[in-house]
């Protein structure tokens, strides 16, 4: 029986090499992984550094094999190349769209800008980041979904 668990686990690591290989740095109170599915279960002091992006809340599954993570509760979201900030209630992280999406409670900041919204989401390739429902710019609400290049720091 070892046997045979010992030639799948090999097996597993000569066909999906590049998850193994891209693995983010993951800590929490609690946490279980399944080598099968790929999938971390993370409770408690969740804390996942993606190496440009880490994101730090109360719970997360991160999926190695579909690049994504999912993550709940007093969610905070750093991208560290252009120094912008989410605090939120959830995010979801999917790598091949190279987006984040951001849900509940909302706050953006990058230097001295504040932006809240219902929901939002960045963009990492083309560094823009949208907003929308109760959308407000330090302090003043805005009228309809918004845009705003981080990189340029310009609203489209």
């Amino acid at each position: 029986m070892k046997r045979i668990f010992a030639v799948l686990f090999m097996l597993m690591f000569l066909f999906i090499p590049s998850a193994f290989a891209a693995q983010p740095d993951i800590s929490s109170d609690s946490q279980t992984f399944n080598p099968f599915t790929g999938v971390y279960d993370l409770k408690g002091h969740v804390h996942v550094d993606l190496g440009d992006r880490v994101i730090d809340g109360d719970a997360a599954q991160v999926y190695l094999y579909q690049l994504e993570v999912h993550a709940q509760g007093n969610i905070s979201l750093t991208d560290k190349p252009t120094g912008i900030h989410f605090d939120c209630d959830s995010v979801e992280v999917k790598g091949n769209e190279r987006t984040a999406y951001v849900n509940g409670n909302m706050v953006f900041t990058q230097d001295n800008l504040r932006i809240t919204a219902d929901n939002g989401s960045f963009n990492w390739k083309t560094k823009n980041a949208v907003f929308s429902g109760n959308v407000t710019v330090n302090g003043t609400p805005h009228t309809g979904d918004l845009t705003y290049n981080v990189r340029d720091k310009k609203f489209l």
